[in-house]
């Protein structure tokens, strides 16, 4: 069973030399680009460590038509090899840090063993876990009432965004935020909140081979992945993840108010499996 979520630890006491060599490598979600890990990223460079935040394909112009037209038919398996590429060029074995989606990602890369350890910030629902709140059955409609939805590229709506990922942000935050969001391919969360119909079972994680350190994080305003959802998550994994509760936060916690009380928390973790 995961330890306690209210664990604090002291940051260690090793020089940056001894540590230097664990690089991070943030793995943003959808409909984003590593502009969503921009704080954490420069939290942890701060701190001593390497940071890069690679993007999957087709997300670093998300405005543009060409985008829009490339996303279509790409499979999470497509953003793993991208990220798994990425990491195969490091020198060392890194910390993964994956938010929403790239919770999902950073756990099948684990499952190769290129993980030092992981950190999932209100990582998404995979393969056999179900929903457990009246909001997650409320976003699953919605998609349901887009079609076929997994055979396009889908938009964001700012109304849905705003309810279900920034609903601790004010209404012009908000907006910013939702400005600089693009489309994402259909099939990504047909494979993410629709497991059950996926035959090749995209998203389903053997966590008997994820052998290292995990840390979740899960917001407790957290509509799209809620703690209560994020926990049977927690119950598949080993005895080595910590589940911590974050007090007052929402999906997009990076980008709220007050996310460097999130970011320490995360660093001082990382810190103790350093020793």
């Amino acid at each position: 069973m995961p330890t306690s979520s209210h664990l604090r630890f002291e940051e260690s006491l090793l020089s940056r030399e001894s540590f230097i060599d664990t690089p991070i490598v943030l793995i943003h979600g959808t409909n984003a680009g590593p502009w969503t890990m921009e704080s954490f990223h420069q939290y942890f460079e701060e701190k001593g460590f390497r940071c890069y935040s690679p993007s999957y394909r087709y997300h670093e112009k998300l405005e543009s038509q060409q985008s829009q037209k490339l996303l279509k038919g790409v499979s999470i398996n497509d953003y793993v090899v991208d990220i798994t590429k990425f990491i195969r060029t490091l020198s060392h074995k890194p910390i993964l840090v994956g938010h929403s989606l790239g919770g999902v990602i950073a756990q099948k890369v684990a499952t190769m063993g290129l993980a030092d350890a992981i950190v999932l910030l209100n990582g998404s629902v995979n393969w056999g876990i179900l929903p457990t709140t009246k909001q997650e059955r409320e976003l699953g409609k919605m998609f349901m009432a887009a079609g076929n939805f997994w055979e396009d590229v889908l938009l964001p709506d700012f109304k849905t965004i705003a309810k279900f990922g920034l609903n601790k942000l004010n209404k012009e935050d908000q907006h910013q935020v939702f400005n600089r969001l693009g489309p994402e391919s259909g099939r990504v969360f047909f494979e993410l909140f629709f497991w059950i119909f996926d035959d090749n079972k995209t998203t389903k994680i053997d966590y008997k081979k994820i052998d290292c350190p995990v840390l979740m994080v899960s917001g407790t305003d957290d509509l799209a992945i809620p703690p209560s959802t994020a926990r049977f998550v927690a119950k598949q994994q080993s005895t080595k993840t910590t589940f911590y509760t974050a007090e007052g936060y929402g999906h997009y916690l990076m980008l709220e108010p007050g996310w460097d009380r999130v970011a320490e928390f995360c660093s001082n973790w990382m810190f103790q499996q350093l020793r």
